[in-house]
């Protein structure tokens, strides 16, 4: 391993977290093998192993650790890099981890592979391992960045320490990204980051998400753009409108919530009331029924009453939201809510998450039947592990219809027609021979 000519030698990259961690690992994959490494699977020998975590939970930074030791039992005479979010926060209790040989934080993140050449004495001066990519491995549909880091002060959230202000990609090279990968055959590409609707803000006047969207759109041919989590405050009618009205746009928001009730609103440091947030979710409905708004909801925030959760539940029951990410409340340490007072139990969290899960799965239920017999441009998918007589196509509202498997279309976008839903799942077929009928 090592000499010129040679393989620089071998690794595995895992990653947990959120979209952006998950564009930021396909960076540093492509630049190591264009570079001389060889990826081999999680769960293979390898020289190096790089764990990229998340930081977002106490349940994830859990999960970090145990993708650490699942690294040493898979390749036990590996070199494990830890980097990610929770390696910039918690360096410390990584570095304490008797499996752990380096700890990387997100400033020092595309160093990797610098840092791998110096481990084994040799290299050629590899630079900085933050993109273009060419493909997405092992993904029907590609997360690019255009945006990094979070102005927001969340009092829950540790993301700001971990990932810094917010900086935006240039608008010309957000463009370039997704015009290579679309010619390269991708038809789906998810615009992701930490506080996307804060795109464009450290750039020219004038730049938003709404105009790079549309520069995205008149630059390119075939690929339906998805937009990631994005703030209340920031969906402006433009935006909304564009989601109803253009197909090359999944027809899909994701909107925190994060509670209901108004106090704890305040408490959280949200800027915004529930008054506002059901103001723009109902203009949403208003521009299209077919549009899927999911949510994300904290659930036992430090004075959390029981009054004040069925305030979040009355108007997550009230709004015309299709599906909730539900969240027991976790003390990131470092944060304002971590040291506040009347700290909710973890029973009585458990139990309030229960009664939110379930009525997000009635809400998700009823809106996938609402789709039988509407035509829906979706993404086929590969066949999935023991049903290969089906492929799932991933519609732009975010529902997954099972249609029969046809591995000439996997990667595609098509019409499909849900037709009915079964046990859990919706079924329908590919409409129109499987030729895209854009605006149809």
């Amino acid at each position: 391993m090592g000499r010129e000519g040679e393989r620089a030698g071998s690794f595995s990259i895992t990653t947990l977290g959120c979209k952006l961690n998950q564009y930021e690992s396909e960076c540093i994959r492509q630049f190591l093998v264009g570079h001389g490494w060889e990826h081999r699977p999680f769960g293979e020998l390898a020289d190096f192993y790089i764990i990229n975590t998340c930081t977002v939970t106490g349940r994830t930074d859990a999960r970090c650790r145990n993708a650490v030791r699942r690294a040493r039992r898979a390749s036990p005479g590996t070199t494990i890099i830890v980097t990610g979010c929770y390696a910039e926060t918690q360096p410390e209790a990584l570095a304490a981890m008797r499996e752990t040989d380096i700890v990387l934080g997100n400033r020092e993140k595309f160093s990797i592979a610098r840092v791998m050449e110096q481990r084994i004495g040799h290299g050629n001066g590899a630079g900085m391992c933050d993109g273009p990519i060419e493909e997405f491995l092992g993904h029907s549909r590609a997360f690019i960045k255009i945006q990094e880091g979070c102005d927001a002060s969340c009092s829950y959230c540790i993301i700001p320490r971990a990932r810094g202000p917010s900086r935006s990609v240039l608008p010309g090279d957000v463009v370039s990204q997704v015009s290579r990968l679309e010619s390269n055959g991708l038809e789906e590409i998810v615009l992701t980051g930490i506080h996307i609707g804060r795109y464009g803000r450290d750039l020219d006047a004038g730049t938003d998400l709404e105009s790079l969207i549309l520069r995205i759109l008149a630059q390119t041919k075939r690929v339906r753009l998805r937009l990631s989590s994005i703030e209340v405050n920031e969906i402006g009618d433009g935006l909304i409108d564009l989601t109803a009205g253009e197909e090359r746009v999944a027809a899909h928001l994701h909107v925190p919530l994060q509670s209901g009730d108004d106090e704890i609103l305040r408490a959280m440091n949200r800027p915004y009331d529930s008054s506002r947030f059901a103001d723009r979710i109902w203009r949403i409905r208003e521009a299209s029924g077919r549009i899927a708004v999911g949510t994300d909801i904290i659930v036992g925030f430090p004075g959390e009453t029981e009054e004040r959760f069925r305030s979040t539940l009355r108007v997550a029951s009230e709004l015309p939201l299709t599906y909730f990410h539900v969240f027991p409340f976790s003390p990131r340490p470092g944060t304002p809510a971590a040291g506040m007072r009347n700290q909710v139990d973890p029973e009585t969290k458990h139990r309030r998450s229960r009664s939110l899960i379930s009525l997000g799965r009635a809400k998700r239920l009823s809106f996938m039947r609402d789709r039988i017999g509407s035509r829906e441009l979706a993404l086929i998918q590969p066949p999935q592990r023991g049903r290969s007589r089906f492929s799932t196509a991933l519609t732009g509202n975010y529902c997954e219809v099972l249609v029969p498997a046809d591995e000439s279309l996997s990667g595609r976008l098509v019409p499909v027609l849900p037709t009915h839903y079964s046990r859990g799942n919706l079924y329908g077929y590919v409409a129109s021979g499987g030729t895209r009928e854009v605006g149809a």
